[in-house]
């Protein structure tokens, strides 16, 4: 009797990309994962500062300070990064800015990239590609 592998070949393909990303492109990419969350958190710092001096309503709403649960000051070892934690002035509000300058730096950054790419990238159809259609087909009438 023979075997399931006598009736079934186990056959992989390799794969492989039909395009090719220029290293540039991943560079950019890589920078702006550095760069973007490191202006963001510079905006919002001087936003919170802006803030203070101009007494944005929302920013008294806001405790200056976080304070965690008691459970996190009595284990040893998470302690220490609790008190630091807490000890960091306007966090609640820093935190705030920064996730909202994030998704707005992200967004402008991910429009400027895509432009650029449009530019600059590889052509939109290929030779490959069918050409578009000619005709509409006739319009129906009852």
């Amino acid at each position: 009797m023979p075997t399931s592998k006598s009736y079934f070949q186990v056959h992989e393909k390799e794969f492989t990309r039909p395009y090719k990303i220029h290293p540039v492109w991943r560079g950019i990419g890589f920078l702006m994962m550095l760069i973007v969350p490191i202006i963001s958190w510079a905006g919002a710092q001087v936003t919170r500062d802006l803030g203070r001096r101009q007494g944005w309503a929302f920013m008294r709403e806001l405790s200056p300070t976080l304070q965690l649960p008691e459970i996190f000051y009595a284990l040893p070892v998470i302690s220490s990064l609790a008190h630091w934690i807490s000890g960091i002035y306007d966090l609640p509000v820093l935190l705030l800015f920064f996730f909202v300058l994030l998704v707005v730096f992200s967004s402008i950054m991910s429009l400027l990239y895509a432009l650029i790419y449009r530019l600059i990238g590889p052509p939109r159809y290929t030779p490959l590609d069918a050409p578009a259609a000619k005709n509409k087909g006739k319009r129906y009438t009852r």
